[in-house]
């Protein structure tokens, strides 16, 4: 994609035009996080959306943010669709709301990435809801958890009436790397329609002291181990970003965390 849209923190309701091509950047400046933004996509665009919140984004100084809750709605239209990466490295405050209304024919692919550590806490609820015929969803959730780190990721897959022919599925991995890291990851499947495809997971992953004492054997220390485990899921992560200078930003932003 050549367009690249960066989003200023005056950016509160954003239009893509029918059968666009555009690379969206939402990353705020240190202290001027807005709280909410709603984004439509026109029929037959296709939008590629990065959002990262890092330690920069002290959340809402420039609105009223309520209990610290931000958010994200899209509205997708027919024949639109969204490739889009949530990236969650601490930012501040931690409660989010994402929601997606799909259209007909619409597609929509999100990817979510949180690496937490020391006290850190994250909660995410992201809705999406597939609203017409033949529309199209891929969800998946990944989380590294250090220290004392928590988090509570509910993804909900919403398939109304007339939805029919629709084909969504919701997939979520959490690691603890330590016993006081707490991780709570539910995704759910609301199906109202009879002639869909559906399906969801949700699995976690723990270094046992065996699976330590192999790599501790072939010279690898659990320090080294949990950065290579993150480095590889984040590079998997940005694989698919069509602007490698942007991929390399992140990955490096994500490895200045390990």
């Amino acid at each position: 994609m050549n367009n690249i849209l960066e989003l200023q923190v005056t950016d509160k309701k954003v239009i893509i035009p029918e059968s666009a091509a555009v690379l969206i950047i939402d990353r705020p400046a240190p202290g001027m996080f807005p709280a909410a933004r709603t984004l439509s996509v026109g029929s037959g665009a296709t939008v590629q959306y990065v959002l990262i919140a890092d330690e920069h984004a002290e959340g809402g100084r420039d609105v009223d943010v309520a209990d610290g809750l931000l958010g994200r709605d899209w509205e997708l239209e027919p024949g639109s669709s969204l490739d889009a990466y949530y990236i969650f490295l601490g930012a501040s405050p931690s409660h989010w709301h994402l929601k997606h209304d799909v259209g007909m024919n619409a597609k929509v692919e999100s990817r979510s990435l949180y690496i937490g550590k020391d006290a850190e806490a994250l909660e995410v609820a992201a809705d999406y809801n597939f609203n017409g015929r033949k529309s199209f969803g891929r969800v998946q959730v990944d989380a590294i958890l250090n220290n004392q780190a928590n988090l509570r990721y509910d993804a909900n897959i919403n398939v109304n009436r007339e939805a029919q022919l629709s084909d969504t599925r919701v997939d979520m991995r959490l690691r603890l790397n330590d016993k006081e890291a707490r991780g709570r990851i539910t995704p759910a499947l609301n199906i109202a329609a009879n002639d869909v495809k559906a399906g969801h997971s949700a699995g976690t992953y723990q270094l046992s002291a065996e699976d330590l004492f192999y790599l501790r054997s072939r010279g690898l220390e659990p320090e080294a181990v949990r950065k290579l485990l993150a480095v590889s899921l984040s590079r998997g992560f940005i694989r698919n970003l069509s602007d490698a200078k942007l991929g390399a930003e992140i990955l490096s932003l994500i490895e200045s965390r390990l």
